[in-house]
Formats: structure tokens, sequence, C-alpha cells
């Protein structure tokens, strides 16, 4: 068996109570996402009444499922999250959403948001972890064996993921218009018709109190969750920060999704024994893991791309914020709102 400090760190077996609890709240998430989409309008003004798209280079071809396609196309994605959420089917339902999804995410670049970047990635990394081996229809269908345990790195990787994409977000609000609030302001300011949530929200200190506390959380949250000392203080924060974002900026399902990695964040065991203590055979274990060093190669490739990419625009000669070059993929996070309008005269001569 190999030794060193990286396999256990990757291999150790640990319940995977936490990995088949978030999978169910994903799928219900995913399944709100795709169907919400639809009834908010959403499909209807980006996908269906636009007789074009502009697309990421070189996916020009997407513009054919532009129109009303669109509609069965997030039906059917909310097929597929009803599907992860109850485990049936897991991997295909899994990997037909993380297609359709980034094949949605691709099509329209004029709506892009962090939260659908990282979705992209959330996708395809629960398609490669074992969600579906307890507490799904797989299981009791007998198309997947039991198990209660999973691999370290599966309960480790989203921690990383979600963790990059927290410390990157603080660090890019360290920028002039974010430090005097002027961006908060902005959107706060004249936000809502009600006077007292106005003059709340049109308080100079109130912007600044968001704007410093913004960095501080998502600099810090990740770390205050993994500490044990801190982890019931952020954990509370951790609500407080996420539902007032889903309230006041209506972002859909990234709040929820948010506070469900939380899961992954507490001890595995600590997760079995608080909700799901009722089950009663927790002796089932992993075999060996198949091909380890490959398993460590790819995971190491993971990290060193999400921990690069978003650096990339020091190497591009522009100013991030006016160029963009640089700003997709990168955890930039409610740095800058930019809208513009065009009007064509045409004339026959």
């Amino acid at each position: 068996m190999p030794t060193g400090k990286l396999y256990p760190l990757l291999f150790q077996p640990v319940s995977n109570a936490p990995l088949v609890l978030f999978r169910v709240l994903f799928g219900l998430l995913i399944f709100l996402e795709a169907f919400g989409a639809i009834l908010t309008g959403w499909v209807r003004q980006n996908l269906v009444e636009p007789s074009f798209s502009f697309t990421f280079i070189g996916f020009e071809w997407l513009n054919v499922l532009i129109g009303p396609q669109m509609y069965a196309y997030f039906g059917l994605m909310a097929v597929w999250g009803i599907m992860v959420m109850l485990g049936y089917r897991y991997r295909f339902a899994m990997l037909a959403f993380s297609i359709m999804w980034l094949g949605a995410y691709l099509l329209q670049k004029t709506s892009y948001n962090n939260h659908y970047y990282l979705l992209v990635w959330v996708n395809f990394l629960m398609f490669f972890l074992p969600a579906h081996k307890n507490l799904s229809l797989d299981v009791k269908y007998n198309r997947v064996q039991r198990q209660s345990h999973m691999y370290n790195w599966h309960r480790w990787a989203p921690v990383v993921l979600m963790s990059i994409a927290y410390v990157y977000g603080s660090v890019a609000k360290i920028y002039p218009d974010w430090l005097d609030a002027t961006f908060i302001r902005r959107a706060f300011t004249n936000r809502y018709e009600n006077p007292t949530i106005n003059g709340l929200f049109s308080a100079s200190w109130f912007h600044y109190f968001i704007s410093y506390t913004g960095i501080l959380f998502d600099g810090g949250i990740a770390f205050a969750l993994l500490y044990k000392r801190t982890r019931l203080l952020a954990l509370i924060a951790s609500f407080v920060f996420h539902l007032f974002n889903s309230i006041v900026f209506q972002i859909g399902i990234f709040p929820y999704m948010s506070l469900g990695f939380i899961l992954f964040f507490y001890p595995p065991e600590v997760i079995r024994n608080r909700f799901l203590a009722a089950q009663q055979d927790w002796s089932s274990r992993l075999q060996a893991p198949i091909r380890p060093k490959l398993t460590a190669a790819v995971l190491l490739f993971f990290l060193a791309v999400h921990l690069l990419l978003p650096l990339r625009h020091w190497t591009i000669n522009s100013n991030v914020f006016w160029t963009e070059e640089g700003h997709r993929m990168s955890w930039r996070m409610m740095l800058r709102s930019k809208s513009g309008s065009v009007y064509f005269r045409l004339e026959d001569k």
C-alpha cells in the first residue's frame, strides 16, 4: 500500500453522510434553478426572444438552440435535478444536467454570473463523486452497492473549491471603488420604496459596513468553518450573510448551495451522528482505490487550474475592470455593474 502524507490525506475512508445529504439538497436546488428560470421569465428574455446570442468564442454554433425549444431544454434539466435529488440513475442524470447547463452557460455570455460558472464546476465534480451510494433509489433498486464511507478527497474537493471562490472573491474586492463603498452605495441607494428600509440602505455607515464585512466574510469564512472553536459563529454568520444576499439581490440558488456546502466543513462523523444516527449499518467499507497516483495527479491539476486561472489578468496589459479581459472565471463577484443600449436608424435609399 502506498505510504507518505498524500495517500492518507486523499484516500482515508470517512463517512459519506455529508455527500449524500448534499446530493439531496443539490438535486432540489438545480431543479429549482432550471424550472425557476422558466417561471421568472429568464429563459424567455435571454434565450427565446433574442434572435441570436453572444456566445463564448468558438461556440457560435450553439445559437441553433435559441427559440421556444429552450423551454423544453430547461424543463428537461429540471427533470435531471429531481433524479439527482432522488439518486435515481444518478450518474446519467448528473452528467446530462452538467452538459446541458454548460451549454446554456456558453450560449449566452451577456448574462454571465460567477454563480453560473461555479455551478459548472460543481456539476462535474458531483458527477465524479459517489453521492448515490447511500440514501438513493439506485441503492434501493440494487443498481449500486450501498456504501457508508467515501474517500477523504471526496470531502475535501468541495471544501477546496468553495474556499478558493471565497478567498479570491475577497481579494478582488480590495480595490478603490469597493473600499470607499462606491459600488455598494450605488447598489443599495433607493433600492426599495419603503422609507424605513430605503433610509437604512442609503446610510453611509451601512455602505461601509456592507463593503468591509463582505471582504472579511469572504476572506475568512472557510477558515472559520474548518476551525472547531469558531465553527458555530461562522455557521450563524453564513446564514445571515447568504439569506441577506438572497433577499436583497435575488441571486437564485447560490446562497442556499453555499449553505449546503457547510456540510463538508464539519467532520463527516459529526454529520452522520447528527442527521443519520437512525441508520443502523455503518460498517460497509471502501475497497482500495484504483490508480491512486493518477487520481492524485488529476486532483493536483484541478487545484492548480483554480489557483492560477483567476490570476491571469495580471499577465494582460489592460485594466480588467474596463476591458474585462480575465474577469470571467475568476470569482470577481459584485465588483461592477454595466449596461448599454444601441439604436439603429435604417434609411431605404
